[in-house]
């Protein structure tokens, strides 16, 4: 006598599926009644009723706003660690950067380094180095570059660049158009934001200018304080090959 071929049970459906989950779950906390006190912080991401009619509890209210604040605090512990990531990275850049220019033994070494670096490390479109000198017999021994640009103390063109090399600090925004096409040349396009690093406090030794094409690389409102250290860095290398 053949044998009646069992039928297949069917598959259950996801409600019974998920019916036996939560049971599941249920069963386990029935049976670890101190979950929650080992996982306290579980209960601020939870909704757990609390009667009240039909105003909102208390304890309700209490959670909800607890929840905002967690998410508010992680939200902030993002930004921190992102900011803190991207700080560390500029960090090394930055080193890397002085050891390349000011370990250089002449002055085309070091002018080399700081044009390679600033376009690999931070990843700029154009640059311009403007040097300045009062004896036209006695330039700087920098000459020879071609991106770099000797200009007299008393130069005309050095009018609109006045509120630059009197501030103490890297200037970022967009360029005038007679600052746009003095240092750049046909270049300027690439230079849709700038900053404009002046080098040396006392007595200015030059002032130098990186260009992006990205229009908020360099805001207006960008903190300058790595810019400050690659001008004193610049400053420092000039200072050693031009005394």
């Amino acid at each position: 006598m053949k044998k009646r071929a069992r039928a297949k049970e069917a598959p259950k459906t996801q409600p019974e599926e998920e019916q036996g989950r939560e049971q599941a779950v249920v069963e386990y906390l029935r049976t670890h009644k101190d979950f929650f006190v080992c996982h306290s912080d579980l209960l601020s991401e939870l909704t757990i009723p609390h009667p009240s009619g039909d105003a909102i509890s208390l304890v309700e209210r209490q959670l909800a706003l607890l929840r905002e604040q967690n998410r508010e605090l992680k939200w902030q512990l993002r930004d921190l660690i992102e900011n803190a990531t991207a700080n560390d990275n500029l960090s090394k850049k930055v080193h890397r950067f002085a050891l390349a220019v000011l370990s250089a033994a002449t002055p085309q070494a070091m002018l080399e380094a700081l044009f390679s670096s600033l376009r690999t490390d931070f990843e700029v479109d154009v640059i311009a180095l403007r040097l300045f000198f009062d004896d036209p017999s006695l330039p700087p021994p920098f000459a020879d570059h071609p991106e770099v640009v000797l200009v007299s103390r008393n130069a005309p063109e050095l009018e609109a660049f006045s509120s630059v090399l009197k501030s103490s600090r890297p200037i970022c925004g967009r360029l005038t158009a007679e600052q746009g096409a003095y240092l750049f040349g046909e270049a300027v396009e690439q230079a849709v934001s700038c900053v404009l690093i002046p080098l040396g406090e006392e007595r200015r030794r030059g002032m130098l200018a990186i260009g992006s094409q990205e229009p908020d690389r360099f805001r207006a409102d960008l903190g300058t304080m790595f810019l400050d250290y690659l001008g004193a860095i610049v400053e420092r290398a000039l200072h050693r090959h031009w005394t």
